[in-house]
């Protein structure tokens, strides 16, 4: 019985340990990355992520304050279209053709 082969991936310098007879992978060690190199570096990047998502929520709420203002503008507007002429049929989705 042939003893197991290690092979290191060029790409991710994964060590994989392949069984020579199947051709399976037996086990795969992943080099560790560490994001940061200290604890206040890995604190300021989340503090940094937290204030980024507070601005996006708060962006986010004031368009969908905006949204509906809009959406009632354009629900007044074809209110105002359909009583003045109450003959006129709306377009359906398949008259354009």
């Amino acid at each position: 019985m042939p003893e197991n082969v290690q092979v290191l991936c060029p790409c991710c310098d994964t060590l994989l340990t392949v069984d020579p007879e199947t051709g399976a992978v037996l086990r795969e060690e992943r080099p560790t990355k560490r994001e940061h190199k200290s604890l206040e570096d890995a604190i300021g990047s989340v503090k940094a992520q937290k204030r980024d998502a507070e601005l996006r929520l708060t962006r986010a709420m004031e368009e969908a304050k905006h949204r509906e203002q809009i959406l009632e503008r354009k629900f007044e507007e074809a209110r105002k279209k359909a009583a003045e002429n109450p003959d006129e049929r709306p377009p359906g989705p398949f008259d354009g053709d």
